[in-house]
């Protein structure tokens, strides 16, 4: 059984040496390199990427370069990591973000203006209705949802002392 092994482990030792000396055989050589890396006032982030070689540059987005098969070879295993990570920080980011908030004038109610990732146009919802919508709750980021639940129990608290005020008068 020694001796098998033992030849086996000389095959390969000989083998390897051959397989690297041989200069037909090519290593991968990446055509892109990640350039520059920049997150957008939305939040989604924008590559420059640069043709190597070259001064030639362009951006795109890290998804639309990781639907690409083709392209997504012809970088390095290092760029193709960070391409995928942040691709994985934009499929777990928070699809809503509260961009203002302003008291309504007409119901003294909280009026928020969401900003959903990829729309243009801002919603305008009160703290109720942002409550009531699962979709909204289950994709916007702690800090505002906490914000929205508290917006949610104070108007519940102040109109609950109107209705005592109001049964307390008649």
């Amino acid at each position: 059984m020694k001796k098998i092994i033992h030849k086996l482990k000389c095959f390969w030792i000989t083998t390897s040496k051959n397989l690297l000396a041989d200069p037909s055989i090519q290593t991968f050589k990446p055509v892109y390199r990640i350039a520059s890396i920049e997150k957008e006032k939305q939040g989604d982030y924008e590559i420059t990427i640069q043709l190597i070689g070259k001064s030639t540059v362009f951006k795109m987005k890290p998804e639309e370069i990781l639907a690409n098969d083709g392209m997504t070879d012809q970088f390095s295993p290092r760029d193709v990591r960070t391409l995928t990570y942040l691709g994985y920080l934009d499929i777990n980011s928070p699809k809503y973000r509260i961009l203002a908030k302003k008291l309504s004038e007409k119901d003294n109610r909280m009026l928020f203006a969401l900003h959903k990732k990829g729309d243009k146009t801002l919603h305008f919802k009160t703290a109720i209705e942002i409550s009531q919508n699962k979709e909204i709750l289950k994709q916007i980021d702690q800090h505002d949802a906490h914000m929205v639940g508290y917006m949610v129990a104070s108007e519940a608290m102040l109109e609950e002392k109107k209705l005592k005020k109001k049964l307390s008068t008649d």
